[in-house]
């Protein structure tokens, strides 16, 4: 059957894990920090000197185009501790501290420092910037804020192969979109798992979720990933729309739609003609930021027509991505709100499962917070829902 649980699901994370410090501070330690953290595209630093600042997890962060390969440092400079430079993204010849002017190589390592005899003996290696590490999927860049910890084609497991794919060639960027929302960023991410949501939420975008019979989950602790088959194959329709995906360079599916998460926060969408890439960063207990970056079927430079239509398409996609973004960015709030006031225990039914696998993979990471809602935390013990332990999936090849 396309679910796997045929029952009802426990609420495993209780209301005030969405609020407390504590929790968030656990999850910040545990959880995100471990994690590699999906920041740019190819596109943003095309030429060498290129470079975008940002923070990541309250460190400042810069990503620097150094010669063609990307680069990431502590936005800190090693002299006096300024933030070595403050746009949010530009081109400079030199990575020049705004501050004294002091200059660092690709490696981090001080060059030109003006006046350098005022600094005699030089201690090179404690004026060293702090470096990050950087890999890319794709047109995807990641940074990964602890030194040690697995490559990001072991982060990703065996989805790397299908992301890798998913965000090249044929597929260009056609735009990126981001909001802070007051919510904890939990709830950002469990909406994203789950369309139970959608007649109301998206009545103009989605209208509706698919029949059971339509999708099928894989369950992991790692990931879990949603499938949509449409199979409209063989209608004109369908036909007509695998034609055009083919002369655009793309691969045919007959409208399989494929939702994906690496827990904790990064998600893939896959459709015949557009990508997206989510991730949700914490930025309190109450608030986060979400952040989409979207790739499109653009068609051969050398086919106007081909490129015509890519453009159309990019049109397209960007305008329902930003629509369903706004739609769903009206609920945080409320969701919020109503976490803060909650005496229920909740419930989480098997349209909502891979809900019930990220709690479970949230409750396993921040041991000291697992203990789920017994009865006697709620009002009406005699209402309280129970469910069986979520089973195992297979990892697909």
């Amino acid at each position: 059957m396309p679910f796997i649980n045929k029952t009802k699901l426990r609420h495993l994370l209780r209301p005030d894990q969405y609020t407390s410090e504590t929790q968030y501070e656990d999850e910040m330690k545990r959880l995100l920090l471990p994690a590699w953290h999906l920041v740019a595209t190819t596109h943003d630093l095309p030429n060498p000197g290129d470079y975008l600042t940002f923070e990541l997890l309250r460190q400042p962060v810069l990503l620097r185009n150094m010669g063609g390969e990307l680069r990431a440092f502590l936005n800190v400079c090693a002299h006096r501790h300024s933030r070595l430079m403050k746009d949010a993204r530009g081109s400079s010849e030199r990575l020049r501290c705004q501050y004294h002017g002091w200059e660092y190589n690709a490696e981090g390592r001080t060059g030109r420092i003006p006046n350098a005899q005022c600094f005699r003996p030089f201690d090179r290696e404690n004026a060293r910037l702090q470096q990050f590490r950087v890999a890319t999927c794709g047109q995807l860049v990641f940074v990964a804020l602890t030194p040690n910890g697995s490559a990001l084609e072991e982060y990703l497991g065996p989805l790397y192969a299908g992301w890798r794919e998913s965000f090249d060639a044929p597929f260009r960027f056609a735009g990126s979109w981001e909001g802070e929302f007051d919510c904890n960023w939990k709830v950002a991410v469990e909406n994203a798992l789950e369309d139970y949501h959608v007649p109301l939420v998206h009545p103009k975008s989605f209208r509706t979720y698919a029949e059971e019979e339509q999708c099928s989950h894989v369950l992991t602790d790692r990931y879990t990933t949603y499938t949509r088959a449409i199979k409209n194959g063989d209608t004109w329709f369908g036909r007509a729309a695998n034609w055009l995906i083919r002369w655009m360079g793309g691969t045919r599916t007959n409208g399989t739609y494929e939702h994906q998460i690496i827990h904790p926060h990064l998600m893939l969408a896959a459709a015949d003609i557009v990508r997206t890439a989510t991730i949700v960063d914490a930025l309190s207990p109450t608030t986060c930021r979400f952040r989409m970056y979207c790739f499109t079927l653009r068609g051969e430079r050398n086919n106007p027509a081909a490129q015509l239509v890519g453009w159309l398409l990019r049109v397209f996609a960007v305008a329902l991505g930003k629509r369903v973004f706004r739609e769903d960015a009206s609920i945080y709030a409320e969701i919020q709100r109503g976490l803060a006031a909650s005496p229920f225990r909740g419930v989480i039914g098997t349209r909502e499962e891979r809900v019930f696998a990220f709690q479970q993979f949230v409750s396993q990471g921040c041991p000291r917070s697992e203990r789920p809602p017994a009865d006697s935390d709620f009002e009406d013990p005699s209402a309280l829902l129970g469910s069986p332990p979520l089973p195992p999936s297979p990892m697909p090849a």
